[in-house]
């Protein structure tokens, strides 16, 4: 069963509480879920969207050159994701990994890793909602694209499923 309410954007929530954006905004490789609002972030044991980011923040614009911009981190943490619902997996540290500034074209943005371990991905996003992907990359890998992106600030995590951490290269694409 699904619910239409008109909130300043049409936003589809299920039964299980989680919304659902249908115009495709986040999510793996179609309509993908999101999680509350900024409840979680700044108390103890929750994710910081507000914390410097453990590697580093970049500001890029639709079209960027650089494409697709790498960033190499180590996945996993002390939190585990889990606590923001839905589908999150995956141990995370209470500060983003990155932080993105991007100013959205019409192009889609996707974020992904890519790691020998089983790693997760955890992205806090312009509008405060939460999305969470374990293995929509392929094999053990995750991805999230949003397809048509919010210009804002971008706070991305990437956790170690089952809490084994190793290295991992985030990447941001408009390519896919």
């Amino acid at each position: 069963m699904r619910i239409i309410l008109a909130l300043g954007a049409l936003a589809i929530i299920g039964l299980s509480g989680c919304v659902e954006d249908p115009y495709g905004y986040g999510g793996g490789y179609g309509p993908g879920p999101a999680y509350g609002g900024g409840s979680y972030g700044g108390g103890n044991g929750a994710p910081d969207p507000s914390a410097r980011a453990n590697y580093g923040e970049e500001y890029l614009s639709a079209g960027f050159d650089d494409d697709p911009y790498t960033v190499s981190v180590t996945s996993g943490g002390e939190l585990d994701a889990s606590s923001l619902g839905g589908e999150c997996t995956g141990m995370i540290s209470r500060a983003p990994d990155f932080q993105l500034t991007y100013d959205a074209g019409s192009l889609p943005l996707t974020f992904g890793v890519s790691s020998y371990k089983d790693a997760t991905l955890v992205i806090n996003a312009p509008n405060g909602d939460w999305y969470c992907d374990d293995d929509s990359g392929g094999g053990t890998d995750p991805e999230i694209s949003f397809y048509r992106p919010e210009s804002g600030v971008y706070d991305v995590w990437v956790g170690a499923f089952g809490g084994d951490s190793g290295d991992a290269e985030l990447f941001i694409t408009e390519l896919r």
